[in-house]
């Protein structure tokens, strides 16, 4: 009974995070197409925090082998490569506005 509510806790904190990265999604092409943001060095932060709240994701997806015990075991595997994917999209869109763009939008 103890493990339970370990698994609960970090079911809860991978949807969390989960959360915090759909929204950093939101934020990175809400950002490149209309300027929300007229602070660089605002939006130079909230992009590192991004990427930074979206590394555990996939070590979590791979690690814990009994997250979402209903998955079977393609729908882990997909919701690891998933996660890889939107980890390797935040890196990628984290390097593009710290190093190129200096807070107007690309349209």
């Amino acid at each position: 009974m103890e493990n339970k509510p370990k698994m609960v806790a970090e079911a809860r904190l991978f949807l969390r995070l989960g959360i915090l990265s759909t929204l950093g999604f939101v934020f990175y092409y809400a950002h490149l197409f209309f300027g929300l943001l007229n602070n660089v060095f605002l939006f130079k932060v909230l992009a590192i925090t991004f990427l930074l709240a979206t590394i555990p994701l996939p070590i979590i997806a791979m690690n814990n082998k009994r997250l979402f015990p209903e998955l079977s075991k393609s729908g882990k595997q997909m919701l690891t490569i998933a996660t890889a994917m939107l980890l390797f999209h935040h890196f990628l869109m984290t390097f593009i506005f710290v190093m190129f763009l200096r807070g107007e939008s690309v349209l």
